[in-house]
């Protein structure tokens, strides 16, 4: 140990003496080795580098250490590309003999960096090196200042390093932070990287090499490797293998890059905006080449399984997804298979190219043929056309055996379809996918057939119509089909042109189930069966309380053989009315006129086995506030009592009493024979507006037991 102590000091004086006053001045006056380094990296960036304060050590070993340290970012406009907080880095002095600053194991402390791409194009990471100028006779003067210095680096380490970056022109921005990153070999051919980026919970960690960085070289190798990590688990990995030439040029790229993640949703750790669905088992492998600003993918290969779109589509989701070409001029195909709600399709065919995929020059332009076929083991849909982000234009011809997308949805049997899309600003579609967007985007005409439709229990058999979608019009016009017996004829037309949506429909008649009718209404579910309905209303708004309060038109609602529940009986007559559950209805009906935000019930009737009502009155379509005028009659075997009841408040809380007759007195009639004639035909009639519908069916005899406690719960007996 003694013997190489003393050679190493014998090695320190000789460095000295040779060293001179050069290396006085360059380890002594820190002001100097500031304006060198400066001018060395202004000449290779063309960014201004400004340092707060510099020492310099020669004992132990030779040393630096910076503070506030700032790289100019390319706009110069205050904001820095780099701020450090500091830098610690051995000095080599044999170097400085050659003008060349040459530093050892830097570490950077704390670093800022702000990446910004701006609006014309710009960009932070882009460097513009300058010309090196020589004074007259190939020399310049060392005290001027003028003469160029080398800066080079060869190891390098990050600690707890802030990046953030700004993308002007593609609207994206991030935030990530450099737990630890080692750089080793800096200055050498091969590079070695270790850096671990943390996002939230996630974190990802890049090891490999790359070829020279420091200067970089003509022809640049990479083996990089990406592991992520999310909550401490093992996310996915990555790679990127290949070579980029002329780097600092025309850049020609010859790369193959590659990635799988177990689950997809993890990526949202890293690219918390993206909003990435369920999806398992992805893998996206590629080769890319072609020059320049833009890389141009030449191969592709997507792999996935259990990808969930509901979030575009309800209720779908993708069980396998595979996406191949195999060259830049070849097909993209496409094979997709998965379910929305209950029914299994599958998706085949192909989508362009990927040249023209990947095309960044008039990409509005680019037009994209397009040859797919949605298939249902025999049968399918096929749709043929072009794509693009302007104009785009679609022919769909086929038929599907069943269609069940489930939930509140109706089912069809032998769908056909056949009809004609285009589409103006596709781009814009895609990006605002809402239905009245697609409605104000597109034009086209469709003929829609199916054997049989079932929704919630009501089957249509023969149902077609023929869309047309024009001016932000769509319209079905008719609406046909044969259900319950009868011919049934109907139109729908959503206008999206104006400020406010504004639908119309028509009904001459229609049969739907009752509880759709309900939620299309607002109102609880009181009555179950099938509800007919004739008539014409239309209403506008965005809200589905605003198309209530708008509604305006006349509509006549019908029901037979159906059932009511008690609550529905009690929120008429009162609390006390002993019904409990579901009581039979042999017909209901009632007409009413839509104006100004109310229900003008002209004509309300019920029979079941035990009560008969006939009434009138008014509703508010928002408010729900009721002033309805109920004449209940209770059938008590051959006989009936009856009384006037007037019903205030709201249908949440309904407010019955006695209504007074003309006179102003109340009164209650018992007797009478009820066992003649039928109210119900007059009563459909009524609410039919004259149009023919099933018959209600024949009277049951009632039992006089529950009979008696109507009448007590209506306070008629005590």
């Amino acid at each position: 140990m003694r013997l190489k102590w003393k050679i190493g000091l014998l090695a320190g004086a000789a460095v000295l003496a040779l060293g001179g006053g050069t290396i006085i001045s360059a380890t002594q006056d820190a002001d100097w080795l500031k304006t060198r380094l400066a001018d060395a990296v202004e000449s290779s960036t063309g960014r201004h580098l400004s340092i707060g304060q510099l020492h310099v050590w020669i004992l132990p070993f030779p040393w630096v250490e910076a503070k506030d340290v700032k790289l100019s970012s390319v706009a110069e406009d205050g904001v820095n590309m780099l701020d450090i907080g500091q830098v610690r880095a051995r000095l080599a002095l044999l170097p400085l003999f050659s003008h060349r600053i040459a530093f050892e194991d830097v570490s950077l402390i704390s670093p800022q960096v702000q990446l910004r791409r701006l609006a014309d194009g710009r960009a932070d990471w882009h460097f513009t090196p300058q010309e090196r100028q020589s004074s007259i006779g190939g020399s310049s003067s060392a005290s001027s200042g003028k003469m160029h210095w080398n800066l080079t680096v060869s190891d390098l380490s990050l600690t707890q390093a802030q990046v953030a970056w700004d993308d002007a022109v593609h609207h994206r921005s991030g935030a990530f932070q450099v737990a630890e990153g080692k750089v080793k070999g800096l200055s050498g051919n091969a590079p070695d990287f270790d850096v671990k980026l943390r996002k939230g919970a996630g974190q990802l960690a890049l090891t490999g090499q790359t070829g020279p960085l420091l200067p970089m070289s003509a022809q640049l190798p990479m083996q990089l490797r990406i592991s992520l990590t999310v909550n401490g688990h093992p996310a996915g990995l990555a790679h990127i293998d290949g070579s980029i030439t002329d780097p600092q040029g025309q850049k020609v790229y010859a790369l193959q890059i590659g990635g799988s993640v177990a689950q997809l949703r993890d990526l949202n750790v890293f690219f918390p905006h993206a909003n990435l669905p369920e999806g398992r088992n992805v893998s996206v492998d590629m080769a890319v080449g072609g020059q320049g600003a833009q890389p141009a993918p030449q191969s592709l290969h997507v792999r996935a399984e259990n990808v969930d779109v509901g979030a575009w589509l309800p209720q779908a989701a993708l069980t396998r997804v595979v996406i191949d070409t195999a060259a830049p001029t070849d097909p993209v195909t496409a094979q997709i298979d998965g379910q929305v709600g209950a029914q299994v399709l599958s998706l085949r065919g192909t989508v362009g190219t990927m040249q023209q995929l990947a095309a960044s020059e008039h990409v509005a332009q680019q037009i994209v043929p397009v040859d797919l076929t949605l298939t249902q083991g025999e049968s399918s849909i096929h749709g043929t056309g072009t794509l693009s982000a302007g104009a785009s234009a679609l022919d769909v011809h086929g038929q599907l055996a069943h269609v069940v997308p489930g939930g509140d949805l109706p089912a069809a049997n032998d769908l056909k379809v056949d009809g004609h899309i285009d589409v103006a600003d596709t781009a814009s579609v895609v990006r605002h996918h809402a239905v009245p967007d697609v409605l104000r985007g597109a034009r086209g005409a469709m003929d829609v057939q199916a054997q049989s439709v079932n929704w919630q229990g009501v089957t249509w058999a023969h149902v077609s119509t023929h869309a047309t979608l024009q001016n932000s019009r769509l319209t079905l016009e008719p609406v046909q089909a044969e259900g319950n017996g009868f011919q049934q004829v109907g139109r729908l037309v959503y206008d999206v042109a104006g400020a406010l949506p504004q639908i119309e429909l028509a009904a001459h008649p229609v049969f739907l189930p009752l509880p759709v009718v309900e939620r299309w209404l607002g109102l609880s579910s009181s009555l179950s069966g099938t509800v007919q309905l004739v008539g014409a209303v239309s209403t506008q708004g965005e809200t589905s309380e605003d198309r209530r309060n708008n509604l305006d038109g006349h509509l006549g609602v019908s029901v037979v053989d159906g059932s009511i529940s008690g609550a529905a009986i009690r929120t008429l007559l009162g609390p006390q009315v002993p019904v409990k559950g579901k009581m039979p209805v042999r017909c209901f009906g009632s007409h009413m006129q839509f104006a100004q935000g109310n229900a003008n019930i002209d004509m309300l009737g019920l029979e079941t086995p035990f009560l008969v009502l006939h009434g009138h009155g008014t509703m508010g379509l928002g408010s729900q506030a009721l002033d309805m005028h109920l004449s209940p009659r209770v059938l008590l075997g051959g006989a009936s009592a009856s009384s006037d009841v007037a019903v205030t408040g709201t249908l949440s809380d309904p407010k019955p009493r006695m209504d007074p007759a003309y006179e102003g007195r109340y009164g209650i009639s018992i007797g009478g024979n009820d066992g003649e004639g039928d109210n119900c035909p007059s009563m459909l009639s009524a609410a039919r507006e004259g149009v023919a519908g099933p018959d209600a069916p024949q009277k049951k005899a009632g039992k006089e037991g529950k009979v008696m406690n109507m009448l007590r719960g209506l306070g008629l007996f005590q």
